[in-house]
């Protein structure tokens, strides 16, 4: 269960794991919104718990109704296609989990949270979370800090697992060499909705300390598009941004940059750094919570000095709201082709371990324990 299949990093996982896990199961798809826009094998059961008008988006009032109106629907897709266990993906879908957990006690659930929840949630999610998430058999999530989160500050019992966020990794073999091609514009891509937790306001602050030898592409909607159109403007940088909007080839318009940038103020599992990292493009990253330290350096801790960035084992960090670094970050990417290169060598390889094929394995063998436990 799902909010829909779209561009987001969630919905792709969804998409990703739905495709392959009908290889050992009946699959059905449960959505809370009518919206597919990524490629769905036929074998897959898609079912919308509401319908395209109806829209969570409006006043507290419709938000409610067409929340219960979503439960009740929930309740009866598991009761008339005889759904032995559901896995759902993020917040709301996670409390209609551990509502429906409450009133069917034998019916297995399993939770997954996608983003670092202290850093998310308000007062009310945050009290919702901390008494639903509670009533389901486990809760798997894509970064050891967010389990260690859930734990810490929402009183998180049911046992908690770490699976990442997969990939397709098969039949990709970058060209390297034609990433060292710098000698005119340095292309820099960002990709992400355009909302205030992307930060790509200090991504587009960094540009003022480079010149029009470089050039930024941020792919993505929300927003936050005018206020960053007007900044380009303020800083006087109209010339080195744009706003390019979503695309329905990503991979390619990552494979056309010469470094991916995340300046994130609070992430997940970050895929878009995957995604860069799996197709051996170089990554700059804000350490931020949680994710980019797990792929960028095997979790492990470091000290990074405000203004500078730090030489990770798979790529580039700097702190949070650093656009100094961030700039600092790009120029040794653009002066450095070697350096670019080893990034986009080790990068790839260490991308190898989420490939679609080994985390569908670990879902599946979550699932089967769930599914046999008394």
């Amino acid at each position: 269960m799902a909010p829909s299949i779209g561009f987001g990093g969630t919905e792709r996982v969804v998409g990703r794991l739905a495709n392959n896990l009908i290889k050992y199961y009946n699959v059905y798809l449960i959505l809370m919104h009518n919206s597919v826009d990524l490629p769905i094998d036929k074998r897959v059961n898609i079912i919308f718990l509401t319908q395209k008008k109806e829209h969570f988006n409006n006043t507290k009032l419709n938000k409610a109704l067409t929340f219960c109106r979503s439960l009740k629907n929930y309740h009866k897709a598991i009761k008339s296609n005889n759904i032995s266990i559901c896995i759902s993906f993020l917040a709301r879908q996670n409390i209609i989990n551990g509502i429906y957990k409450l009133r069917v006690p034998k019916f297995k659930t399993i939770i997954s949270e996608r983003c670092f929840p202290s850093n998310t949630y308000g007062k009310i999610n945050k009290q919702l979370v901390s008494f639903f998430y509670n009533k389901n058999d486990c809760l798997f999530s894509n970064s050891a800090h967010i389990n260690t989160d859930l734990q810490q500050n929402f009183k998180l019992k049911i046992p908690a697992y770490v699976i990442y966020n997969p990939i397709n990794t098969l039949n990709k073999n970058p060209n390297f060499n034609s990433y060292n091609c710098t000698k005119s514009t340095f292309k820099i891509i960002a990709i992400g909705r355009l909302n205030p937790v992307k930060n790509h306001k200090n991504l587009i602050k960094s540009m003022v300390y480079l010149n029009e030898s470089f050039h930024l592409n941020i792919y993505g909607i929300g927003i936050l598009k005018q206020d960053l159109i007007q900044l380009t403007k303020k800083l006087k940088v109209t010339n080195m941004v744009s706003l390019k909007g979503n695309s329905n080839s990503i991979n390619t318009e990552i494979l056309s940059h010469h470094c991916l940038v995340l300046p994130s103020l609070s992430e997940g599992f970050p895929n878009v750094i995957l995604e860069a990292m799996s197709l051996g493009v170089p990554v700059i990253a804000t350490n931020c919570m949680s994710g980019p330290l797990e792929l960028l350096n095997d979790n492990e801790d470091v000290y990074i000095k405000q203004g500078e960035f730090f030489k990770a084992k798979y790529g580039l960090l700097v702190n949070v709201n650093d656009e100094e670094a961030l700039a600092k970050a790009i120029t040794y990417y653009k002066n450095n082709d070697d350096v670019r290169e080893t990034y986009s060598r080790l990068s790839f390889n260490k991308a190898k371990q989420f490939d679609i094929t080994k985390i569908e394995l670990q879902v599946k063998d979550l699932i089967d324990n769930v599914l046999c436990a008394e």
